[in-house]
């Protein structure tokens, strides 16, 4: 039972930690948005592309859209997800857009476009403002807006809410779970993106980028279903007053190991005997420890009639985008913190700061090697906007002194390393 917990404890610590919009709901902008604007702009863009094809990008605008928030889950990378989300935040959806060279690469860079606009959204209009609508503890202590940094267990328990409220309106269907599964990522056009975006390697920053891929999937596909069950076993009466004719059967979806395997193959890392008893333990532990998180509340009508103002917010903002998109080639989106939706400025979100230090940092140990001047400038303005602080703790202080260092080179006409 050890062994038990103790993996389950690090898969539901990083498999279920996601922020903003959870896994369900990147999927539903997908799907909403795929037939109005997503499909008539990748056919505009590739006029030969059949039917098949077309179904082939409908997964890379999955895996786009899911991405992101791969760190989340066993084997991926904490650096990836918090750059994407905290450092440079636009230009990197820019640069997958600008670096994209085919149908499948496109569709890719339109799914994180779409994860861009829904983190942004979902957190600020959402997740942020619901949580202490339902937590009135959280509330008292942080006020009425509470980010992710504040306070996690809050946020995910909210962000489970809202799939398991897609769930019961009857958004998340079988087939499209299904096709979900599928997700394909265009590496290619990352490795292009990130490179640009931050001047690193992005394979260096994953212990093995496609094991990381493949186990997220596996993840998803064995962890995900017993999640919703867990949801329909506590709360079915609450979430029947949403779609009264629901029953267990609708409410949740497997995808046969068999079938798994024909379609998706078999490169992943191996769940073994123990993971595969935690997935099937998972409705009948107690919710504590890192269980916590399934211990949520059904979304009051005021928190569900935020998610849905949040997430109409998301989709007139994207599809806005995508119809620029069909008279213009790029974008210019603004570099946000998508934890909170605001403009990405240094002492505004902690969480930013400290990605951005490690940003800086990791530059600084290579001894700015693959700088470009995009790169410099935006770092120079991120630490331009507030003086650095003066700290007592000498742990803290060392890493401010690290940082010092780190801009007098970067300041240089010609940035230096210092010994």
């Amino acid at each position: 039972m050890f062994k038990i917990l103790l993996f389950f404890s690090v898969c539901q610590l990083y498999a279920f930690s996601l922020k903003a919009y959870s896994l369900l709901t990147h999927e539903a902008i997908i799907d909403v948005s795929w037939a109005k604007s997503i499909q008539p702009l990748l056919l505009l863009k590739y006029p030969k592309t059949s039917p098949e094809q077309l179904l082939e990008a409908h997964s890379y605008a999955y895996g786009g859209a899911i991405m992101p928030d791969v760190g989340y889950s066993p084997f991926g990378s904490m650096i990836y997800t918090d750059f994407v989300h905290n450092v440079r935040s636009g230009d990197y959806v820019n640069a997958l857009l600008e670096e994209a060279e085919t149908l499948n690469e496109y569709a890719f860079a339109l799914g994180s476009l779409a994860h861009y606009m829904a983190d942004n959204y979902g957190h600020l209009l959402g997740t942020n403002v619901a949580v202490p609508l339902m937590y009135p503890k959280i509330k008292h202590e942080f006020g009425e807006v509470v980010t992710y940094a504040d306070d996690k267990l809050s946020h995910s328990r909210m962000e489970l809410a809202f799939d398991v409220l897609q769930t019961a309106r009857g958004n998340y269907a079988s087939k499209n779970y299904h096709d979900f599964i599928g997700f394909n990522v265009a590496r290619p056009v990352i490795e292009k993106a990130f490179y640009r975006t931050y001047g690193m390697d992005v394979n260096g920053v994953f212990g093995d980028m496609g094991l990381a891929i493949s186990t997220f999937r596996w993840t998803i596909k064995t962890f995900l279903p017993n999640i919703v069950k867990t949801a329909w076993a506590s709360k079915k009466n609450e979430l029947r007053k949403h779609n009264p004719s629901l029953t267990a059967k609708r409410f949740s979806y497997r995808m046969r190991n068999r079938t798994y395997y024909h379609e998706f193959g078999k490169g992943h890392q191996k769940a073994g005997f123990f993971p595969t008893i935690i997935a099937y333990l998972v409705p009948l532990l107690p919710k504590i420890g890192p269980l916590a998180k399934l211990r949520f509340k059904a979304p009051s009508a005021e928190a569900e009639r935020l998610f849905i103002k949040s997430f109409d917010t998301t989709l007139v903002h994207y599809q806005s985008a995508l119809s620029r998109l069909q008279t213009t080639p790029f974008l210019s989106l603004p570099n946000r913190t998508l934890d909170t939706g605001h403009k990405t400025v240094m002492g505004e979100y902690s969480i930013a700061d400290n990605n951005y230090r490690e940003f800086l940092l990791m530059l600084y140990e290579k001894k700015f090697e693959n700088l470009s001047p995009e790169i410099r400038n935006n770092l120079i303005s991120f630490y331009n906007s507030i003086r650095i602080p003066a700290v007592k703790n000498k742990k803290e202080a060392k890493k401010w002194q690290a940082v010092e260092e780190a801009l007098t080179a970067l300041r240089a006409p010609a940035p230096q390393y210092i010994y």
